[in-house]
């Protein structure tokens, strides 16, 4: 039988709906349904496709009271922060979207029982999108490019992201493969018992760091120009008379970046 896993986004209460992917064990996606407004449709559809395993973007519980969830206090231990799921007294409307997970939970129990650590074939498991991308880059990327952070990882791992529609289904899309890897062995979980989240890594590290941002271009009268550098003091003068800026701030001479042609960063002729 052809291994498949699926990974679903939640959000039918927010008004997103239900992202599903499917995924083979090539990478294949074998059905992308996006923002399903009926849970008893997405149940269907995977009752249809009979996967191996199935992970949703969402926790299966409240926590107890007075705590945090042991699952998201080991990731946030290692630098990777999450929303905190509250206690159910402490619910507000923005945890609706965990309501619809704990739905999906309920509605897939008969068939696929709740994640609890192991092998996770035949279960229903937590994943978290922003984890598994950290884990499997092992850096923690720039916020302002999550997406394409994420449709890259996909695509480096074998998966068309192209035919993806909207970040939902590229966070579904994760999570079926969170599943295969999980199906391949090549996994780890945090958290105990019903707490556990999935992993996509046999081995988690102690501390994930953010990815150094790429060295930024600055401008001088409008021409780019490159960062200062580590010596700044030393530096000489751009104009090119050989002169070597006193402050830290500078990088001309006083008076000489009028010098520079600011439309292609070369000399003005006949300047000296």
């Amino acid at each position: 039988m052809m291994t498949v896993a699926v990974g679903i986004d939640v959000g039918l209460l927010d008004g997103k709906g239900l992202d599903l992917v499917a995924l083979d064990a090539s990478r294949r996606i074998r059905h992308a349904v996006p923002h399903l407004r009926d849970l008893n449709e997405l149940i269907r559809i995977v009752e249809t496709l009979a996967p191996d395993v199935v992970c949703i973007d969402s926790p299966s519980q409240w926590a107890e009271p007075g705590t945090r969830r042991p699952a998201e206090l080991d990731l946030v231990r290692r630098g990777i922060n999450l929303y905190a799921t509250p206690s159910a007294d402490r619910s507000r409307p923005f945890h609706r979207w965990m309501h619809d997970g704990f739905s999906v939970y309920a509605a897939l129990a008969h068939a696929y029982p709740r994640y609890t650590g192991g092998d996770a074939r035949g279960k229903a498991a937590e994943y978290f999108p922003h984890a598994s991308v950290v884990a499997l880059n092992g850096r923690i990327g720039e916020f302002a490019e999550k997406i394409s952070i994420r449709r890259q990882l996909l695509a480096e791992q074998g998966v068309d992201e192209r035919v993806l529609i909207g970040a939902d289904q590229v966070d579904a899309a994760l999570g079926a493969l969170t599943g295969l890897i999980a199906l391949e062995g090549r996994h780890s979980w945090v958290g105990e018992g019903t707490d556990a989240m999935l992993l996509p890594v046999h081995e988690l590290r102690a501390r994930y760091l953010r990815a150094p941002a790429a060295p930024a271009v600055r401008r001088v009268g409008g021409a780019a120009r490159p960062p200062f550098p580590a010596d700044e003091k030393r530096a000489p003068c751009l104009c090119g008379c050989g002169g070597t800026p006193a402050g830290r701030r500078s990088r001309f001479m006083p008076g000489h970046d009028h010098r520079v042609n600011p439309a292609t960063g070369r000399r003005w002729n006949g300047l000296p």
